[in-house]
């Protein structure tokens, strides 16, 4: 068995306990530090599915470095806990709060740096972005429930309006 195929035996394992999200955020902990995984896992810029089933939803996301100047990413939700555990440079999370028929910008945000595990709830809105100008980012991204099947939404500009999730605008955001 390779190292991404015993990560994932690992997240399927866990995510049947009790305290499923607790026990997989301890996986990807793990993980985020396994030379075999990191070194295993491509880097190029893309989404790539690692596990897909009712449960559990695992993707490696390589987001290219970010031109100066692009346009803001797209807010989204997921319907489930997620974590992200950060394996090459950093990524850059903005948190928003429902506010009537639109969002509204929550808290400062939060920068993920290499070998660190942010854990978002069921509820949480946010937009993702690799910060870095001249590097890729690399990280696992693992969700509790069936993440590619979800009715899942995204805010857009200019007024916030939401919309059916649109993976393609959001991830080439």
């Amino acid at each position: 068995m390779n190292a991404t195929e015993e990560f994932v035996a690992q997240c399927s394992a866990a995510v049947k306990e009790d305290r499923g999200a607790g026990a997989t955020r301890e996986v990807v902990e793990r993980a985020v530090r396994d030379r075999c995984l990191i070194e295993e896992l491509p880097l190029e810029a893309g989404v790539t599915v690692l596990h897909s089933a009712e449960a559990l939803t695992i993707l490696h996301v390589v987001m290219a470095e970010r031109p100066v100047g692009t346009g803001k990413p797209i807010p989204h939700n997921h319907l489930m806990w997620a974590l992200i555990g950060v394996m090459h440079g950093s990524e850059e999370n903005e948190f928003f709060r429902r506010s009537e028929h639109t969002i509204e910008p929550s808290g400062s945000g939060r920068v993920i740096a290499e070998g660190q595990v942010l854990m978002m709830g069921d509820n949480t809105v946010h937009s993702v972005k690799n910060p870095s100008s001249d590097r890729l980012s690399s990280a696992l991204h693992v969700y509790g429930g069936n993440l590619l099947a979800a009715e899942k939404t995204m805010w857009c500009e200019p007024d916030w309006t939401e919309q059916p999730f649109d993976f393609f605008r959001v991830i080439g955001s």
